[in-house]
């Protein structure tokens, strides 16, 4: 009887251990870790962002994620009932809402084993830069490309769509100067232009932080055509 008494107590116990380890690794995973920020948008490349604007979405990297109860960009914080919020351990996508905060510089992640930040600026929306048209699409080598849009100031590259996801940079035509509206380029020659996004690359000075940062734009994607001359 007592053999079958101690048993039964160890066998009890090895349950009641088992149910333990099993909840504390459902409900802790420990604190979590934020390792780098990722555009997730159908309208551009999924890449590391380096800012972001109002509307846009994003996705955390890292761990630890599990139990999520709050994330936080400037002090405003992401409705995670959403539709544009998903979650797993090691990725939160979301979107930014138009009335975030564009003071802070930070995203923290709030979970049930503790918190995460990583510095990150999101810039107001009237900064954001935007293709809106070209002065042609069907495309003859040696003439000008005019890109015209709205903060493209500090443009230093300019990209054009070719076949087979292919694409081709375009030097700036010296003869007419680029602004905040345009981009001049000369269309080169000897290449084969497809449906695509052109992409404009661009260094922007930040004032108010004092700093120089690199930032990229893409248009919606456009038929470009190759005439043979």
């Amino acid at each position: 009887m007592k053999k079958n008494m101690n048993s039964l107590f160890r066998l009890l116990l090895l349950s009641i251990t088992a149910i333990t380890l099993t909840a504390c690794s459902d409900d802790d995973e420990g604190a979590p870790r934020i390792d780098s920020v990722w555009y997730n948008m159908v309208s551009r490349p999924i890449e590391q962002a380096l800012c972001a604007y109002p509307g846009q979405t994003l996705c955390l990297h890292g761990s630890g994620f599990g139990g999520l109860k709050q994330v936080i960009v400037n002090d405003t914080e992401i409705n995670l009932n959403t539709l544009f919020v998903y979650e797993s351990s090691s990725n939160i996508t979301f979107q930014l809402p138009a009335n975030v905060n564009t003071t802070g510089d930070y995203i923290k992640v709030v979970t049930a084993g503790g918190q995460a930040t990583i510095p990150f600026v999101v810039r107001p929306a009237s900064e954001k830069p935007e293709i809106t048209a070209f002065s042609a699409t069907t495309l003859i080598a040696g003439r000008t490309l005019t890109i015209t849009g709205v903060n493209l100031e500090g443009a230093t590259e300019v990209w054009l769509p070719l076949a087979f996801d292919g694409r081709v940079k375009c030097e700036f035509d010296p003869t007419q100067i680029s602004s905040d509206n345009t981009i001049h380029v000369i269309i080169p020659a000897d290449v084969n232009f497809a449906t695509g996004q052109c992409e404009v690359v661009m260094e922007k000075q930040d004032v108010l932080r004092d700093i120089t940062y690199t930032e990229k734009v893409f248009s919606a994607s456009t038929n470009f055509k190759k005439v043979n001359t």
